[in-house]
């Protein structure tokens, strides 16, 4: 029976390697305006009346999230909100998003968040597609059985650096019964994917970094994978090259979240004197309000006006300025090359190590895959150096590897202690460890199977950078 299945896997991914290459449509104008314009047309053209929006909690605070409502709501479109704020979306999430887009007649579903929101989204497709089959019965390659154009019509938005908005892949945690499980499946690759770079400047510093090394991860992974083609590995080897260079300019990176942070202030001041006027009762409240306002207007610009003056000094680089989201643009693009690489090889040791701690305790997969994939990098060399001749001459694998850990360390990239719970630092490392082998037989496509005493090791290497 395993036999037959790995038969099964493997032709799964030899046509969607080889023969399946569609690609979501990448909606991506000049700035976040334009894009969201461009979106309700699309929606429009196609007789979309009714949206479910799924998004982050904290993005439905900001501005940009109050503008695109008002753009969607001023063209029609009645909008049905479902914010969450998730580590990694389970089935109760999935049933209750089901539950409100068929209570209210939706039509679309636009997924605005990082990857655990995209895949909640994906996820909620896939049940509405097949109202008659629990997600558990649609777990695995396949098992949705229909084609991307299925009805509703799903546009991701990610607020992070993350493959998932343009893969055809979610995970799905079930508490009960201390799985993960993936769907993988076209039905559910998002039909649009709208890149609006403003989104993600919002983000600390931090985790920008690491949903972006968390790409990376599933990059490699697909490099690596045995279900690999020439689609998968140009987009793969693309998108490594293309992240590993952006993040080494950790210095533009703070410079950009300090700008956007002055720029979000400013729209924020005059949003709420708006709203502030219509709760004055007396002239010397409108007065003292102005004056307010005005101040801490000031205050930001005088800021602004430091940085360009650096700027003039040589003190810092001009392309802070010019070109604020270019950096951010070049990640979106290989989070988009990664997406349709990864979804189309299956993955490894790394995402079944961060599955098992996701399982177990609740981790999020970007932080735990920072922490393996040096690790498990170093393990492949050591085993079988040839498996990175793929790569190409241009890359030195012991030079990647040194470079992605100077980078952690550059970035301080750790699991958050508010992030590990009790349970997690008590859980035997025995019991992951046999979590992960039951996972790597099922449909992962490791390069090569680690013996249990390897497999140990890297286990407690990864419980002391996190748990220690």
């Amino acid at each position: 029976m395993r036999l037959l299945q790995k038969i099964i896997n493997k032709l799964f991914f030899l046509c969607t390697g080889f023969w399946n290459t569609k690609e979501p449509r990448v909606i991506n104008k000049s700035d976040a305006k334009e894009s969201e314009l461009h979106l309700i047309h699309i929606l429009r053209e196609q007789n979309v009346n009714r949206v479910l929006i799924i998004c982050a909690e904290d993005f439905q605070s900001q501005m940009y999230f109050t503008k695109l409502k008002e753009r969607m709501q001023g063209a029609g479109l009645k909008l049905f909100l479902y914010p969450t704020q998730i580590e990694n979306p389970s089935i109760t999430l999935v049933e209750q998003c089901v539950h409100l887009f068929f209570s209210n007649d939706c039509q679309a579903i636009l997924a605005i968040g990082g990857g655990s929101i995209i895949d909640l989204a994906k996820a909620t497709k896939a049940r509405i597609i097949r109202p008659d089959k629990s997600l558990h019965k649609l777990n695995g390659l396949g098992k949705i059985r229909a084609s991307s154009k299925a009805f509703p019509i799903l546009i991701t938005s990610p607020t992070t650096i993350t493959a998932g908005e343009s893969s055809k892949v979610a995970w799905i945690i079930d508490h009960t019964k201390q799985s993960k499980f993936i769907l993988n499946d076209r039905a559910i690759q998002p039909n649009y994917v709208m890149h609006c770079a403003e989104y993600v400047t919002t983000l600390p510093n931090q985790l920008l970094f690491s949903t972006s090394f968390g790409t990376l991860v599933q990059a490699f992974e697909a490099l690596l994978s045995r279900n690999n083609s020439a689609y998968i590995n140009k987009n793969a080897a693309e998108a490594i090259s293309d992240i590993l260079n952006c993040l080494e300019n950790h210095k533009l990176f703070s410079n950009l979240s300090n700008m956007n942070n002055l720029s979000v202030s400013n729209d924020m001041n005059n949003l709420s004197t708006t709203n502030d006027l219509n709760n004055l009762s007396t002239t010397n409240d409108l007065s003292n309000l102005k004056k307010q306002k005005s101040h801490n207007r000031q205050n930001n610009n005088n800021q602004v006006d430091e940085i360009k003056e650096q700027v003039i000094k040589g003190e810092q680089s001009p392309v802070t300025l010019a070109n604020k989201n270019q950096l951010i643009e070049t990640l979106q693009n290989s989070a988009f090359k990664t997406g349709n690489a990864a979804g189309r090889s299956g993955v490894g040791y790394i995402t079944a190590i961060a599955n098992a701690l996701a399982v177990f305790g609740d981790l999020p997969y970007s932080d735990v895959a920072t922490v393996t994939l040096p690790l498990i990098l170093e393990t492949y060399l050591n085993i079988k150096p040839k498996l990175f001749n793929r790569f190409g001459s241009d890359f030195n694998i012991e030079k990647i590897i040194v470079q992605i850990n100077e980078l952690s360390k550059t970035w301080n990239i750790t699991v958050s202690h508010k992030q590990i719970n009790k349970q997690a630092k008590s859980l035997p490392m025995q019991e992951i460890s046999e979590y992960v082998k039951k996972d790597i037989n099922r449909i992962h496509s490791s390069p090569l199977i680690l013996s249990d005493e390897k497999l140990d090791e890297i286990l407690q290497k990864v419980s002391q950078r996190i748990f220690d």
